[in-house]
């Protein structure tokens, strides 16, 4: 026996549509929640809707997700996410769109830095080996004291001074140019670094904050398999609708909460009547 939905395309557009209609009260309520003072990582990602490329950028709190549909890649979209003055703490990559943004203290993902520096590892050059590996021990260092003063075994201010040495140990080996020069790679990595040097190693003063950006990518995730298997959304209010669901259910999940049972709690609470289906 064959299994077959009767319902029509155009009833099933107008259910979606319901529960985008829905969703966008609790969203644009945790839009404001993500613009208070707090710690907030911050990524995005590509998004196609009927076949116009957007981006779906992603702000994160320990209860709150906020997926944010926009045209641009811009600064501009950072400050629609966020607010124009944001005076929480500031979790990213570093791309060049979050350089503009206000923050009381930005963090930048150490992960990012530590991928290239393995991939330095294999380079033909010595110094570039050499450079990866001794730069990568200082992280390493630094995400000891970091575990330490969680595990309680370093007060606080003996964190802020280990931050000191953290850097100092990073500046020995800036200042430890070969004969020859750094080369381009090593070069590179240390114009970045020197750039944000500020933004490293502030989960040493701020240890409530995280090293890495992966919350944010934990939760631009789900939306990444949509969109490798669906292709995007063919309008503006069904790609809302999936920011607006992905939102939701990551929420839920930082917030320990049963998704099915708060969603069919909040349609019931909307007071608004989801369209007939005709069949």
């Amino acid at each position: 026996m064959s299994l077959a939905f009767p319902f029509l395309k155009g009833a099933l557009a107008k259910m979606h549509k319901w529960f985008q209609e829905s969703l966008e009260p609790l969203t644009k309520q945790w839009l404001k929640y993500i613009q208070q003072p707090g710690i907030r990582c911050v990524d995005e990602t590509s998004y196609c809707i009927d076949g116009i490329k957007y981006w779906v950028w992603v702000a994160t709190s320990n209860e709150v997700c906020v997926l944010m549909l926009a045209p641009t890649r811009s600064s501009a979209e950072v400050e629609k996410l966020l607010g124009a003055d944001f005076k929480g703490i500031l979790t990213s990559d570093c791309y060049s769109a979050y350089f503009r943004q206000s923050a009381m203290a930005k963090q930048k993902c150490l992960a990012h830095l530590e991928r290239e520096l393995e991939s330095l590892k294999t380079s033909r050059f010595q110094a570039n080996r050499e450079f990866a590996a001794d730069v990568q021990q200082v992280l390493a260092t630094a995400r000891i004291h970091y575990r330490h003063y969680h595990g309680r075994n370093l007060t606080l201010e003996d964190l802020g001074s280990k931050r000191t040495e953290v850097e100092n140990s990073l500046q020995k080996i800036f200042k430890a140019t070969p004969k020859k020069g750094w080369p381009y790679d090593a070069q590179r990595l240390i114009n970045r670094l020197k750039r944000h040097w500020e933004e490293w190693f502030t989960f040493l003063t701020y240890p409530e904050v995280k090293p890495d950006n992966n919350d944010a990518e934990r939760a631009l995730r789900p939306i990444v398999i949509h969109r490798k298997v669906s292709g995007g959304a063919r309008s503006d209010w069904g790609a809302e609708l999936v920011t607006q669901m992905f939102s939701f259910l990551e929420t839920m999940r930082l917030q320990g909460q049963n998704a099915i049972v708060q969603l069919c709690e909040l349609l019931s609470l909307a007071g608004r009547s989801p369209p007939g289906l005709e069949m």
